[in-house]
């Protein structure tokens, strides 16, 4: 469960969800044998940071349940590390975009943009637009995911991240310029849990992974936005997907 306002909202379901599901698998891991796992966690583990870059050193201070989630899991992969000998390496998702991404209430707000901004919608912003987010595009999170599962990284955590901050209102207006159109900017009352800035810096990573964010961030929204124009039934190849009809029922109606 990934949205930190559902979070908010539902605690006992982002709990259920996201920390037994993680206890679920390591359950699973013992029983197999496995040699390793690699825990998808998040930036929201850290809270509201005191220092920036935020360090994979820094205090784990979670302010919503989502964040308290991720960093409960975290501690129940040491755990299994130590008791079960299973190799455990956390890698900490800053805000991750792409192709692909549901631009629904609880997706990234990149997709949200791009859908809108193409159907000349206007763009929420939530605040002043001030704050800042660390993106990293989608095929460099999997990319550092691949290099965790081929290493022995015990019981350490990593900022996956580009390293680089952007407003949100900068990001809305860049999205627009790639788009050429111009949508209208709407602002609303800031969402709890909200935090007014992320910026990570992923030494760590790059030490034991290599380069992590190969993608700058204007050529990942062009990718990412013409996705969009093009329509989710067409491949970044260009062909298109055959698709059977759904069968009418009332859940679809």
């Amino acid at each position: 469960m990934t949205s930190l306002q559902q979070s908010v909202r539902d605690p006992v379901f982002a709990t259920e969800v996201n920390v037994i599901g993680t206890l679920n698998v390591l359950e699973a891991a013992k029983a197999l044998k496995v040699e390793r796992v690699v825990f998808a966690s998040s930036a929201a583990v850290y809270g509201t940071p005191r220092a920036f870059p935020i360090g994979e050193d820094a205090s784990i201070s979670p302010i919503s349940p989502y964040g308290a989630s991720k960093a409960a899991s975290e501690y129940y992969l040491r755990s299994f590390e130590e008791s079960h000998g299973i190799e455990a390496a956390s890698l900490r998702f800053f805000n991750v975009y792409g192709p692909r991404q549901t631009p629904s209430e609880y997706a990234g707000v990149i997709s949200i943009f791009a859908k809108r901004a193409i159907r000349r919608q206007p763009l929420q912003i939530f605040g002043d637009g001030s704050q800042t987010r660390d993106f990293i595009y989608v095929s460099d999170v999997i990319d550092a995911t691949v290099a965790a599962l081929e290493k022995n990284l015990r019981s350490r955590a990593f900022n996956i991240a580009s390293g680089k901050e952007i407003t949100i209102l900068e990001l809305a207006k860049t999205m627009q310029e790639i788009i050429q159109a111009w949508s209208e900017l709407k602002f609303y009352p800031p969402q709890t849990g909200d935090i007014a800035r992320s910026v990570a810096d992923t030494t760590g990573a790059r030490n034991e992974m290599g380069s992590i964010a190969k993608t700058p961030l204007d050529d990942g929204l062009s990718t990412t936005i013409k996705w969009f124009a093009d329509g989710p039934a067409k491949h970044a190849d260009g062909r298109t997907i055959a698709r059977k009809p759904r069968e009418k029922t009332d859940r679809w109606k």
